[in-house]
């Protein structure tokens, strides 16, 4: 495991897994981070070093009372962490389409076009369709992912989310042949 592989590892473990801003007993930290890390795929054996790391990074504040410990994200740890779980988001795909299409538009201001830009490419990398410009369509229940991007780039006031069960033929024959037919 490298050692960005680790510290991410750490992140997901401190942030999610609800070690931030909980207190462990000194001896334990170590040992429960490195048990929780020896349960990945990869390993990473100097733990001590990871901890530094992460605290060196500005990513967590370490806190020392006696015999206790307290983890806490910084706010360049949380947005790492949430930039991670950016990466990790999947719109689960059922059996069987209900036959509704999920429509995502959205109208952002020039001044914000950078974050509209980077929404745009994550709706494109997860396979949504360009209906037009400001308009995206997927086939199967999204919203919550979507909320999710359009929140990280600080997008979600300018986004409405639409289900429709029709839609004219053109488009349906288009988006029919990008989602389904591509699949066969």
């Amino acid at each position: 495991m490298t050692n960005r592989e680790a510290i991410n590892e750490s992140l997901k473990i401190i942030g999610l897994a609800g070690f931030s801003g909980t207190t462990v007993n000194a001896p334990n930290v170590a040992a429960g981070l490195r048990k929780l890390l020896r349960q990945s795929p990869a390993r990473y054996t100097d733990i001590n070093r990871l901890l530094y790391d992460l605290k060196r990074r500005g990513l967590v504040e370490v806190y020392k009372e006696a015999e206790q410990v307290t983890f806490v994200l910084t706010p360049a740890g949380a947005y790492r962490l949430q930039a991670l779980q950016l990466d990790e988001i999947r719109i689960p795909i059922p059996k069987v389409w209900d036959s509704k299409w999920r429509l995502v538009a959205f109208d952002v201001p020039i001044n914000s076009s950078r974050q509209r830009q980077k929404f745009v490419a994550k709706l494109q990398a997860i396979n949504f369709f360009m209906l037009q410009k400001s308009l995206w369509v997927y086939p199967f229940p999204c919203f919550t992912q979507v909320e999710a991007i359009a929140s990280y780039f600080n997008v979600l006031r300018y986004l409405s989310l639409i289900e429709v069960s029709a839609l004219d033929q053109t488009s349906a024959r288009r988006l029919y042949q990008h989602f389904f037919k591509a699949a066969e």
